[in-house]
């Protein structure tokens, strides 16, 4: 597919079985009627980055295909969080059981109230950029104009990201 129509989401999560949360997520993802996981990146354990004193979070991240537009697809992703047992009104960077960002939407530049494409900070989150690499080396992240293995090599995040080998008897996510 080509890049200006590829779109990737990263989700994360340091709440409860964190390997099921991600993958209930993914499940609910596919069940929807509009939304398909059509690749999916290793499982990685990483640092919180700005609220230090919670437990690891796990991150992946995947590419889907919808026919749903950017805002209608965040709308379906926060019912997805709540669905799995993210409480909305949360507090930003604290603990939570599932997590799931819209990174980026082909080369669609969005910046509003609701919703910013590509995901700020792509750059500076190892977290992202190691799972990413895992199915899209070459995506080139819009406004930045380097691709994802690009980023990784010059990112500054020196934080521990490391793969999670995982042991699932019923099917791996």
């Amino acid at each position: 597919m080509a890049d200006d129509m590829r779109i990737f989401m990263g989700l994360g999560c340091n709440i409860g079985d964190r390997y099921q949360n991600l993958k209930k997520g993914i499940q609910l993802l596919n069940k929807h009627p509009h939304i398909w996981v059509i690749d999916k990146s290793h499982v990685y354990q990483s640092v919180a980055m700005y609220y230090k004193d919670q437990e690891y979070f796990y991150n992946m991240v995947i590419e889907i295909e919808t026919n749903l537009n950017p805002l209608e697809l965040l709308v379906e992703i926060k019912k997805i969080e709540i669905v799995v047992g993210r409480n909305p009104r949360d507090d930003k960077n604290m603990p939570r059981i599932l997590d799931v960002d819209i990174l980026a939407v082909g080369d669609l530049l969005i910046r509003s109230k609701l919703l910013n494409v590509p995901h700020p900070k792509i750059d500076e989150r190892k977290f992202v950029l190691k799972p990413w690499n895992d199915i899209a080396p070459g995506f080139v992240v819009p406004n930045i104009d380097k691709n994802i293995e690009e980023l990784l090599k010059i990112t500054e995040d020196t934080s521990s990201t490391r793969r999670v080998l995982i042991l699932d008897k019923e099917e791996s996510i």
